[in-house]
Parts: structure tokens; sequence; C-alpha cells
């Protein structure tokens, strides 16, 4: 029987808050994004501010406030595949 645990539990919660932060669009402060994705705040921030070096998350600064979002470098990635047909992918 197929385990429902994720091979990478690390892998698994980054990817997790990667797509959290894309459907979020406008963006989420560290606590309302550890708060949707149920993963420690500690936790969260790790990940988000490697997000932000590696350049897939981006902070905006209101106030006090700091709203993270995705940005497009999962596009600059995946671009080299848009040419590409799924049967040559695959091989």
């Amino acid at each position: 029987m197929a385990s429902d645990r994720p091979a990478s539990p690390s892998v698994d919660r980054t990817l997790t808050v990667l797509e959290t932060l894309v459907e979020a669009g406008e963006g989420l402060t560290l606590t309302a994004l550890a708060r949707a994705t149920e993963i420690p705040l500690a936790t969260c921030a790790s990940i988000v501010y490697t997000l932000e070096s590696r350049g897939y998350a981006r902070r905006r600064v209101v106030g006090r406030s700091h709203f993270w979002r995705a940005t497009t470098r999962l596009y600059e990635i995946a671009a080299p595949l848009a040419g590409e047909t799924l049967p040559a992918r695959s091989r």
C-alpha cells in the first residue's frame, strides 16, 4: 500500500508555501502565510526567506507589515520547456 506521506517533507512544505503565495496574488504576511499553510511560523519564515534569496518570492513593506508574494521566476525556469512537446520531454 502506498503511503500518503511525501518522500521529502521539507520539499513538500516549500512547494505548499510557494503554491499558497501564487494563489494569494497580492501577498500575505508571514503570520497569514503560516496560518494558511498550517506550517509553523519559524519554518515558514525559513522557507520564505530562502524563496526570496533564490528569486521565487518578493517582499513588499507597507508600514510595519511585510507582504510576501510569488515572482515570475517559475516562468523563467519553465520557459525552455514551453517549446517541447510532452512525448519528447518524457523520453
